[in-house]
């Protein structure tokens, strides 16, 4: 997968950017108060199942991502692609699930919109209401304004984090959780384990010595190009950062924060907090040092006067 999407990256750059999506906007506007039947035999029948992907087929940069994602990764259940069209015809249709980009909103239509790569199930009463379909797991990918490019090289491992997710929710270990609880892996105490922190996703800058005495050394802020290298090339060790957020705060918007493996494709860390005027999009000092205790046990925060900036996390 990381060779042929660094095949397949260079050849989508010469398509046009400016492509028109011709995806219609569909909204979960209470995504989060939604029912999920969570027991094992409600789902156990997913291997077996077809899932449909649902794309738009208008051969935008981000479905033909998407697409060959799919195609070289997936694997804990038979896939067919299809359109949204098809998918309009039979989302009743409790023979399938769908893994598909859909336009979310949180509480309002004043809420900014975010758009999640989600893995839903078929049901009668979603004719109307696509909100009736079980969400098992959504990842975000972008604002629904702003098709960054930057959610590409990440799309691999939400192939792989998704399927790791659906297939703990198939053995029983886990259920899946009406207000979007995403279980995730556990930190490797390894002395090599390096976290590689994008410059910019950090909302929180702490001064150099602060931040070498935090990781000890196993924490750097380097390019987005930097981190691409180490997804494309499965480094080892390596984890990476990911922050989705809208580029306006406004209404109940959300900042996502993530850690990834590099050369697992593992979920590591997941939290997200409400952006408001003193907490912007990327990670927080609490995410700092929470992720600093996960890899380096012995770090002991200094206690310093003042309120800490408490997550308003999921």
């Amino acid at each position: 997968m990381k060779k042929a999407l660094a095949i397949l990256l260079p050849m989508l750059a010469a398509i046009s950017l400016t492509a028109q999506e011709t995806r219609p906007n569909m909204e979960i506007k209470q995504f989060e108060e939604q029912k999920v039947e969570s027991n094992r035999e409600f789902y156990g029948d997913l291997p077996a199942r077809m899932t449909k992907v649902v794309i738009a087929g208008d051969n935008s940069m981000t479905d033909l991502i998407f697409k060959n994602a799919v195609e070289e990764s997936w694997n804990i259940s038979p896939f067919e692609f299809c359109s949204y069209d098809e998918f309009d015809r039979i989302k009743t249709d409790t023979n399938y699930y769908f893994l598909m980009r859909l336009d979310k909103m949180h509480r309002s239509e004043s809420d900014p919109a975010m758009e999640f790569i989600c893995f839903l199930k078929g049901n009668e009463k979603a004719a109307d209401n696509i909100s009736a379909m079980p969400e098992l797991i959504a990842l975000p990918l972008f604002p629904a304004d702003d098709n960054s490019d930057r959610i590409y090289t990440y799309l691999p491992a939400y192939m792989n984090i998704i399927q790791n997710y659906l297939q703990k929710i198939v053995d029983g270990r886990i259920y899946p959780s009406k207000r979007g609880v995403i279980q995730t892996g556990t930190f490797d105490k390894n002395r090599n384990t390096k976290v590689l922190f994008r410059k910019g996703d950090l909302a929180y800058e702490p001064a150099m010595q602060e931040f070498e005495r935090m990781f000890r050394g196993r924490a750097d802020k380097v390019s987005q190009d930097e981190i691409d290298k180490a997804l494309e090339t499965g480094a080892p060790n390596t984890l990476v950062s990911l922050v989705v957020a809208p580029s306006e705060i406004y209404g109940k918007a959300f900042c996502y924060k993530m850690i990834i493996s590099a050369d697992t494709y593992e979920l590591m860390y997941w939290k997200r907090h409400k952006l408001n005027r003193r907490k912007g999009p990327g990670f927080l000092k609490s995410d700092l040092r929470r992720i600093s205790r996960l890899i380096t046990p012995e770090f002991k925060p200094v206690k310093v006067t003042g309120t800490e900036d408490a997550d308003n996390t999921k």
